[in-house]
């Protein structure tokens, strides 16, 4: 004699009611993401050079509604980690999205890295 274990209706129940709350928490979050990102400025530091002791020039690309101005925060270190440049640069709207640039930053020393810190629009949305 076999005896077999049947769900009964009570842990059904419980299983859809999970289910739709994974997928109902899911959505959420998916939503959330998206609204964090929309209409905001995006950038990757894709690199620099380092020209001389005075000059490091940084590169990187930007996401962006094209059509609208950004500044960029730049910051340049020296091999202890200090800060020996930074300055802002405003990249004017471009035919496209993304862009890349290349921007010159003056150093008070040598620099051994320069990167993009934050943009943001230069109507401050």
């Amino acid at each position: 004699m076999s005896t077999t274990t049947r769900t009964g209706p009570s842990q059904r129940t419980w299983w859809i009611v999970g289910t739709i709350g994974v997928l109902v928490m899911s959505g959420i979050a998916v939503w959330f993401g998206i609204a964090a990102t929309s209409g905001k400025v995006h950038w990757v530091n894709t690199g620099f050079d380092v020209i001389s002791d005075e000059q490091v020039d940084i590169r990187f690309d930007l996401r962006r509604d094209p059509d609208r101005a950004v500044l960029c925060d730049l910051h340049a270190l020296d091999g202890h980690h200090a800060r020996v440049g930074t300055g802002q640069v405003t990249v004017p709207p471009a035919a496209e999205s993304p862009s890349r640039h290349i921007e010159p930053l003056r150093t008070v020393a040598r620099a051994v890295t320069g990167y993009v810190d934050t943009c943001s629009y230069v109507d401050g949305e």
